[in-house]
Order: C-alpha cells, then structure tokens, then sequence
C-alpha cells in the first residue's frame, strides 16, 4: 500500500492580476471614446483618426487572442513551493500537521489539471489551458473549523494514485462513502456493488 501521497500546494497571489480581458477591453473602449469625443466636441480629426486605428489594432489584438486562446495557458500567478501531503494516519498542509483522529471530514472537489482545457464564453480572450490549481482539499476538524488548501494535479487521473488512502480515510469514517466512489469515478451500479466487496463488511 502506499503510505505516502505528495500534491503541490497552490497559494495564490495577492492583489489584481493582469489577464488579457483586464487589458484589451479598457483599450478598445478607451480607443472608442477618444474617437467618439474628438469627433463630438473636439473637433480634433487627428485625435479622432487616433482613436479609430488605435480601435482597429485593439480589434486585431483581440482576434489574435480568441485564435490563440485555446493554444495557450494561463499566467499562474501564484505559487506552487509548499507541499500537501497525505498519509494513513496524518494529513501535512505545508508545515501543519492534522493528525488523523483530529478531523471529522475530508472532502475534495477535483476537475482540474495542468493544460486542461477550460471553456470560455463568448468574448472572454483570457488563455483557455489551466495549471491544474483549482483542485480544493476541505478539512473539517473536530471543533468545527474548515481548513481549505488548493492544489495541483499534474496530469487528468492523477488524482486516482489516491485509492487506497481514500478508502483508508473512508474506513476510518472521514469520507462519505458516496463522495468515496465520486472520487473515484465509480458511477455505474454494477461496480458500485463490486467494489463494496472488496471493501469490508461493515460498508454501507
């Protein structure tokens, strides 16, 4: 079995980030505006001439991006030093340890992983490939408190390398067993009951 699972910890950075939509549109709308008021009450041709072929680069630009959009990932704009590790008997967020018998609930809510492809509505430029780090880890401890840590998934099913600590954590009453078969893309009734057997007979 083994004993020892290692993810990185996702820590996003502080602040405003910078992505493609929080530049393009306040230059196209700003490119717009200067047109439109030079022409209105400035009578300023060349402010306005300005303005226009400033509107069609930032039309260009915005072509370029929704082309590109599904070729390239997005910036990370966080951090990926510390470690979230699980074990049989303990879970280590960075440099906190929760022994096992101190947490009442493990969840995780997974669908992410690096240079996933990530739909996007219309007119979003921002890059359509993810870095993975929007997996979540939910501990609820035993006086209630949640403690909440992202982390990254390298590849799609990388997340399976945790069967055996999951029904470890499920044996010991952490994990519901149907969050148990979610996480473990079990969904057809069939291997629902198959994988009981292999359980113990006091699964549900």
């Amino acid at each position: 079995m083994t004993n020892e699972i290692e993810f990185k910890i996702f820590t996003k950075n502080k602040g405003l980030q910078i992505t493609v939509n929080r530049v393009v549109y306040p230059l196209l709308f700003g490119c717009i505006s200067i047109a439109y008021l030079a022409d209105k009450y400035f009578d300023e041709s060349i402010l306005e001439s300005i303005g226009q072929f400033g509107g069609v680069l930032v039309c260009i630009l915005m072509i370029y991006f929704k082309i590109a959009q599904s070729f390239t990932r997005e910036s990370l704009n966080g951090d990926l030093s510390k470690n979230l590790i699980f074990k049989t008997s303990e879970i280590i967020i960075d440099d906190q340890k929760l022994n096992l018998n101190e947490i009442k609930k493990i969840e995780f809510y997974i669908g992410d992983y690096f240079n996933n492809w990530e739909y996007k509505v219309k007119g979003d430029l921002n890059p359509a490939r993810t870095n993975g780090t929007s997996n979540l880890c939910e501990l609820t401890v035993q006086n209630g408190k949640k403690v909440r840590v992202n982390f990254q998934l390298k590849y799609k099913d990388e997340f399976q390398k945790m069967k055996e600590l999951l029904i470890v954590y499920y044996l010991e009453n952490k994990i519901h067993f149907l969050k148990l078969i979610e996480y473990l893309g079990i969904d057809k009734y069939e291997d629902i009951q198959e994988f009981k057997k292999t359980l113990t007979p006091t699964a549900p």
